[in-house]
């Protein structure tokens, strides 16, 4: 199971490698006001991702798998039927443009109405690349998936840098949606070379209202998760300006680098628990492991970001703020690792709508502490929000599933000893004014620590 995910680990990662490179190219070509105009409208962006999405790759994965299974290869097309609601998708948020721009302050307002029109044209490409990549999921050719996103990442990137410079702003959005069109092409060249034929034909609507049955509650589960983690940017952008929206845009996403190994196992886990009818022996095992696996993998880049969080934020984007924000958010995506695995676990055992209740749950929480902490705290009040609903969401979840893991004792003792090195550390070194100063001192003290823990868990896992 996890060698399986090595590869589609190997792509994620490179994709938010490649987002991150984009968010920090984009945060130092770009004023902090401009910059701040984009945060601004990167929630909305990642709402525009979810519906286009709509629930599609996971649930075309788990029915394509099904018709391998089946030999019924022919039924793989119905999935082309979501395009048309990509396509009505489109001109209905298109119209609501004028009201979604009233809930942003009047210094956002005014900077950010054509990048929101650019965006909404990945809506119809989206799902359209959704379907696709789910296709090539469910036949098992992980590969070409990895491709595909590997594709419309890079594209993604190195449009973004140009595209910013000339076109400030809308530039910046527009980048995205280059990248989708570069992303179809290559995966239905792949789905092609794959021997599937995709032929839409009037019987197959039967079969899609299937896929689009199972769709609904995981797209209402991925909505909620655009929520969980955007509320708070929403929120923000409603009570201050762009420069209190740019730092918390530049801490969040620096933290959004912790579950990537988990979002990496859970797509390979879903079509391989989908076989199962029940929590058999052997899905229990396999969850099980993944969650140790994923846990004892992110926790080292928590901890790093958490105790070198000012340095880290300062030689990436030159500023001072946003320090705690990034402490905070480290330790919540952390227990949102186990979450999302958990999460990707039951929905595989055809009980999607157990996790969709409860990240519904946990994003109502999130925006009612969102609410109430940012007035009064501002981006730390933010953080501080995601972080306790992370929590909720992994305590909820694994109760559901009805699995705990303990992690190993001497392991935890391990990670503890390395943490407080770090933070003994920072606390004495402090900042330095140069930033490239900083990334010397700081990495060439964090690197061997990192290395030596990786070193130990090589071994620990053999």
């Amino acid at each position: 199971m996890i060698k399986k995910s090595f590869m589609l680990l190997i792509a994620n990662s490179f994709s938010r490698v490649a987002n991150y490179l984009y968010t920090l190219f984009t945060a130092n070509i770009l004023l902090l006001t401009e910059y701040g105009l984009l945060s601004s409208i990167m929630p909305f962006q990642s709402l525009i991702l979810v519906l286009s999405s709509f629930g599609i790759a996971p649930s075309v994965s788990r029915f394509t798998s099904i018709y391998i299974t089946d030999d019924k290869k022919d039924k793989i097309s119905s999935s082309l039927f979501f395009v048309p609601i990509g396509i009505l998708l489109f001109f209905i948020l298109f119209a609501l443009i004028p009201l979604i721009l009233n809930f942003y302050s009047a210094d956002i307002r005014k900077g950010i109405e054509t990048p929101l029109k650019i965006i909404l044209l990945v809506i119809p490409l989206g799902v359209l690349f959704s379907v696709f990549t789910g296709i090539l999921l469910g036949i098992k050719k992980v590969n070409f998936m990895a491709v595909s996103i590997f594709a419309l990442s890079l594209s993604y990137f190195l449009l973004s840098v140009p595209l910013s410079y000339l076109f400030r702003v809308p530039g910046a959005s527009g980048a995205l949606v280059g990248g989708y069109v570069i992303g179809i092409i290559v995966s239905f060249s792949l789905i092609l070379k794959s021997g599937i034929k995709l032929r839409v034909q009037r019987e197959h609507y039967k079969e899609f209202m299937k896929i689009f049955s199972f769709a609904i509650p995981v797209s209402i589960f991925s909505l909620s998760l655009v929520l969980l983690f955007n509320a708070d940017i929403y929120i923000l952008a409603h009570f201050f300006g762009p420069s209190i929206v740019g730092i918390y845009g530049m801490a969040s996403p620096t933290a959004g680098v912790v579950p990537s190994f988990a979002i990496a196992l859970s797509a390979v886990l879903l079509p391989e628990l989908s076989k199962l009818k029940s929590m058999e022996k052997e899905g229990i095992e396999s969850i099980k492991i993944s969650l140790k696996a994923s846990f004892d993998i992110t926790l080292p880049v928590a901890l790093s970001l958490f105790a070198f969080s000012t340095p880290i934020i300062y030689f990436l984007f030159g500023i001072k703020e946003g320090g705690w924000v990034l402490k905070l958010l480290s330790i919540g995506m952390l227990f949102y690792s186990v979450f999302y695995i958990a999460s990707t676990s039951i929905q595989a055992m055809g009980k999607q709508w157990t996790p969709m209740k409860i990240t519904v749950l946990i994003a109502g929480i999130n925006v009612i502490l969102n609410y109430l902490w940012i007035p009064k705290y501002d981006i730390n009040g933010a953080a501080f929000a995601t972080m306790v609903s992370c929590i909720i969401g992994m305590i909820l979840i694994l109760k559901s599933l009805g699995i705990f893991f303990i992690p190993d004792k001497r392991f935890v003792i391990f990670s503890t000893v390395i943490f407080l090195l770090m933070m003994i550390f920072e606390a004495i070194i402090g900042l330095f004014p140069s930033r490239i100063v900083n990334f010397l001192v700081y990495g060439g003290f964090g690197s061997p620590l990192i290395l030596g823990y990786y070193y130990y868990l090589k071994k620990k896992w053999k």
